[in-house]
């Protein structure tokens, strides 16, 4: 924007006039900047926009909105800064955001200050002096990252057992698809020699024997998560605002409008459903239901495609495998290294083991009529996840709609490309592990050649597949921003490009962060971009990612979140 054109508009927007009577006046105008309205395939501007009761209602040339200014209308100079659509979560855990709040933080750089083992037991130790957990508690600790321990290895309970032998302890590693428990949390959740792993899990054992070694993986460790997980869910410890609260005002720092919950359990969508009763959600949260907690009857029941209050149930939730640096995605051919005493043709594994079983739930929820959500994350767990979406489309009349999200989707073959195009299917990428674990991918999960097809969203976008990207937080940090950043660039922590080919544009970042993700939650039609009509919610940025330079998009920060056309949150120098 020119320097005459912007003095033009400031005259006009911010005169002394009055809106003609005509014209009924808006509560808020917002001009002096970029615009982008992330409608249609190429990135489009306008000059002005203004808010009325939380909806758009004016879009365009600022002259021509100008006439909408009352005495009381909020008239915001942008300042050269960039407004666009409020980023839309297309996968994360909201509650977990919260909760890990409240839990001894075990992350490494730059999301904490973990580098080993000594760290994470001085650490627990700290807070078992400072700040004990109540009596019948556990103390938990969570995020820790055994690729970025010095010691290149998990925690075991020999490490805990430093700690105390007589608090139960748990820590949850990042992916949150494994744990690690002392002796004492093993001793009350009956863990012994002589248990066998359940279905879809496995308890490692000690070397040379047949003693748990404290770390269970998927099914394994989802009892002691979800003790943990409820024993956190008064929100006690945060004073007068519970976890899912403080969870949000993370999230709304960071520039979200609409928040994911990517794996409720029935306790949580009380808690969720009674916040909304009392209007305590700052923004609107859509809730998946773990299919672990919930049958498809239940689910079925709560499902809705409106809000109530900023609270609804998108959906069910299923996990098929686990996570990649865990080793527990589930992939067609081996991992690149072996670890553990895992035999070199060790490739992960389903949490559901059989394919028949898994046609049935997908089939279950089309005939429902309910959105179901997939995670799955190896190329092996999407094979999987083809032939029950192939299974169910089979059974259920044309047309339909149902836009099945998979998740993580880290290893997309073209084989696969090749059936999913012709699918009613969207994806969600893990963007971030990219960044955080493209270098370890390399070295010891996947190889070269797979690192270099990790998260391979330009194929799927290539091919019309409606494509967005998540942090899935608290795995990794909420930070779109990076997210962005990542799928522009595909750079590692040590500065390698993985897959050059699959990098995307800064608009498509963008498309995949607002409209595609509103798309996948069959919201399009009311959020994800600024359309007349379309709802009032916003983020404003101190730069433009389309017009900064690609290695700076990442520093880009938030400076104002409008929610329903109102301010939720703002930097130190917000506008006015």
């Amino acid at each position: 924007m020119n320097a005459r054109l912007f003095t033009v508009i400031a005259i006009s927007l911010l005169g002394a006039c009055t809106a003609d009577s005509q014209f009924t006046p808006a509560d808020t105008v917002f001009f002096g900047g970029e615009i982008l309205t992330v409608e249609g395939p190429t990135s489009e501007y306008v000059e002005a926009i203004g808010v009325t009761d939380g909806i758009i209602t004016q879009l365009g040339d600022a002259s021509a909105i100008e006439k909408y200014r009352g005495k009381n209308t909020q008239v915001i100079d942008l300042e050269g800064k960039t407004l666009l659509p409020g980023f839309f979560d297309s996968h994360s855990h909201l509650a977990s955001v919260g909760m890990k709040l409240a839990t001894v933080n075990l992350d490494s750089k730059p999301a904490g200050n973990i580098t080993s083992i000594d760290d994470i037991v001085s650490q627990l130790k700290a807070r078992l002096s400072d700040n004990p957990p109540p009596e019948g508690e556990w103390l938990l600790g969570m995020g820790y990252d055994n690729a970025m321990l010095a010691e290149n290895r998990h925690p075991t309970k020999v490490d805990l057992d430093k700690v105390s032998t007589e608090i139960p302890i748990v820590i949850i590693h990042f992916s949150m698809h494994m744990a690690v428990l002392n002796s004492k949390a093993l001793e009350l959740e009956n863990i012994t020699a002589a248990s066998v792993d359940p279905a879809g899990g496995v308890i490692r054992r000690a070397e040379n024997g047949n003693e748990p070694n404290g770390i269970l993986e998927e099914t394994a460790m989802r009892g002691p998560l979800l003790k943990t997980i409820a024993a956190l869910g008064d929100g006690s410890r945060y004073g007068n605002k519970t976890f899912i609260e403080r969870g949000l005002e993370v999230y709304a720092k960071n520039g979200f409008t609409t928040v994911i919950e990517g794996a409720a359990t029935p306790v949580q969508i009380m808690a969720f459903k009674q916040l909304a009763s009392e209007q305590r959600l700052g923004q609107d949260v859509i809730a998946l239901q773990f299919f672990e907690t919930a049958g498809v009857d239940d689910v079925k029941k709560a499902y809705s495609n409106r809000y109530q209050n900023r609270f609804r149930v998108g959906g069910g939730k299923v996990v098929l495998d686990g996570g990649s640096p865990g080793r527990t995605a589930y992939l067609r051919s081996p991992y690149h290294t072996s670890t553990h005493g895992q035999a070199t043709d060790y490739r992960g594994y389903p949490t559901i083991e059989e394919q028949l079983s898994l046609n049935l739930l997908v089939d279950s929820y089309y005939q429902s009529n309910t959105p179901i959500f997939i995670h799955a994350l190896g190329d092996a767990a999407i094979d999987m996840s083809i032939g029950a979406v192939e299974y169910a489309e089979a059974n259920i009349d044309a047309p339909h709609d149902k836009r099945t999200q998979i998740i993580h989707a880290q290893q997309v073959q073209p084989d696969q490309f090749d059936v999913l195009k012709d699918l009613d299917i969207t994806i969600t990428f893990q963007m971030a592990h990219n960044f955080y674990f493209g270098d370890y991918h390399r070295d010891y999960i996947y190889g070269p050649e797979r690192t270099d097809r990790l998260n391979p969203i330009k194929s799927a976008m290539d091919l019309g597949i409606p494509s967005t990207i998540h942090h899935d937080a608290p795995v990794h940090p909420v930070d779109q921003m990076m997210l962005i950043s990542s799928a522009v660039n595909r750079t590692s922590r040590r500065g390698i490009v993985g897959g050059k080919e699959e990098q995307i544009t800064p608009y498509q970042a963008v498309q995949a962060s607002t409209i595609n993700a509103a798309y996948q939650f069959f919201e399009g039609d009311r959020k994800g971009s600024l359309r007349l009509g379309k709802i009032a919610d916003l983020v404003i940025l101190d730069e433009n990612p389309l017009t900064s330079a690609r290695e700076d998009i990442r520093d880009i920060e938030v400076v104002q979140t409008v929610k329903d056309g109102i301010t939720i949150w703002s930097r130190n120098d917000a506008l006015e």
